[in-house]
């Protein structure tokens, strides 16, 4: 009968409520929509633009963010729950102890004065230990470590979510500021020849050479380019102060050394995207969701297990006595142990209830990892493409410079041989460096889209 009590408890003790969880399956295909070239992802992904600058930028980051810090603070709880969580599926002991002077009333409920040589003021002393241990014989503890398990992995995919998102930003800041940087450098070209243009222009219009309509058109031309320059320098400086903000330093930290223009850093031309399958396991955003669903769908169980009565094993052992002398006696010692149990017979409703909300929540949850997927597919997808056209749009803007620079030679030649005026060298001048500016803008595109696609392929965090 023993032996059949023992297997019993056993078989209860194996017994785990609530759902199992499963990752759910994707239907997404296996290869990829946009003709990505296939490889393995970088994941070290900057340090591809040749940029010793950017690249320390972001090593600098990875040491000093406080929204990396933000996130490993985050983690670092996760992890702290998700111990103390386990921690409860242990026995807990606690000591106790405690003096005290008692004073019973003699018109109480124990009759003081009748009982001989019992004196109503007395001292108690008590030293002893307390221990209880709550058998998850329906895996509610079991439950909730899942729970907690699955929470802390979800923080530590945020966490890598963050770095690869700060990465990125940092990146994507230093394209600006160089990019800004480029359109001084073009602008102050331009609104240089601009300036001679409505220079000479005024000149003609005075000679009675051309009308002032043209020569309004080219001061105002003169001006809309020297208010590009002032619209650039402020751009360098926003994007400065950016990259301060997510290095973590004051601004004055980082602006000497950004300050010096520098070249636009060289996109890559090739990206190798990988198998598109394995996307989903790079992207911390997706692992995070599915970490949380996991996470949800252990709720259930949780929920699940109030419904059955908790049994625990208490105990208690420790020496009593009214004088300090005594306390150590063998005849001083106390001892209270055995089971116990509750259970919730009639809760009106309440433990159901919350059972359909975990369910309800867990749904939410699956919601959320389903649109995290194909979120994830098409952000990638779409920066394939993105990338594919910004490369072959700076294809035709060098191919444009090219054929821009060939005209100015040629109006440069004219203009020594006497065949043509200044003005029509400045005008020359103006399509070159309007060339140049389309130029840099397209390399700035290009690079702006490398940087969405490697992280858009979830590569940087580890």
């Amino acid at each position: 009968m023993r032996r059949l009590s023992f297997l019993a408890l056993g078989l209860l003790a194996g017994c785990t409520v609530g759902p199992d969880y499963h990752r759910p399956e994707t239907k997404a295909a296996s290869q990829w929509v946009e003709p990505g070239t296939p490889g393995a992802v970088d994941l070290t992904w900057w340090r591809r633009f040749n940029d010793a600058e950017l690249t320390a930028l972001v090593e600098r980051a990875l040491k000093s963010s406080p929204d990396l810090a933000e996130a490993s603070a985050r983690l670092a709880e996760a992890r702290a729950n998700r111990d103390a969580t386990a921690g409860g599926r242990l026995p807990t002991v606690q000591a106790t102890g405690s003096a005290t002077e008692n004073v019973l009333s003699e018109n109480g409920q124990i009759p003081i004065g009748q009982i001989p040589v019992f004196t109503r003021d007395f001292p108690l002393f008590d030293l002893g230990f307390d221990a209880s241990w709550e058998l998850d014989f329906w895996g509610r503890r079991t439950r909730q470590v899942e729970a907690a398990t699955a929470r802390m992995q979800a923080a530590e995919a945020s966490r890598q979510d963050v770095m690869l998102t700060l990465i990125a930003e940092v990146a994507r800041a230093y394209y600006d500021l160089r990019s800004a940087q480029a359109d001084i450098a073009t602008g102050e070209a331009a609104a240089s020849a601009d300036a001679e243009t409505a220079r000479l222009t005024a000149l003609r219009y005075r000679a009675g050479e051309s009308s002032k309509i043209d020569a309004d058109r080219a001061e105002a031309q003169a001006r809309v380019s020297a208010g590009a320059v002032t619209q650039a320098r402020a751009s360098a400086a926003a994007a400065t102060y950016r990259i301060a903000t997510l290095v973590g330093v004051p601004p004055e930290e980082v602006a000497p050394e950004l300050k010096a223009a520098a070249p636009l850093p060289v996109a890559p031309d090739e990206i190798l995207v990988g198998v598109r399958s394995e996307l989903l396991e790079r992207r911390p955003d997706v692992r995070s969701a599915e970490r949380e669903l996991a996470a949800a769908t252990a709720d259930i169980g949780v929920a699940t297990a109030d419904l059955f009565p908790r049994f625990s094993l208490m105990g208690s052992v420790g020496q009593q006595a009214r004088s300090v002398g005594d306390l150590f006696s063998g005849d001083s010692t106390r001892l209270q142990v055995g089971p116990s149990f509750s259970w919730p017979i009639f809760s009106g409703g309440t433990i159901r209830a919350q059972i359909r909300a975990a369910d309800a929540r867990a749904q939410g949850a699956a919601a959320r990892y389903e649109k995290a997927v194909v979120g994830a597919l098409s952000d990638s997808e779409g920066a394939i493409n993105r990338f594919l056209n910004a490369r072959a749009a700076l294809a035709e803007a060098e191919a444009s410079l090219a054929r821009e620079r060939t005209a100015f030679a040629l109006a440069e030649q004219r203009t020594t041989r006497g065949e043509d005026d200044r003005l029509a060298l400045m005008r020359a001048q103006s399509s070159l460096t309007a060339a140049e500016r389309r130029r840099d803008s397209a390399a700035a595109a290009k690079g702006q889209a490398a940087i969405a696609l490697f992280k858009s392929l979830g590569g940087g965090w580890s």
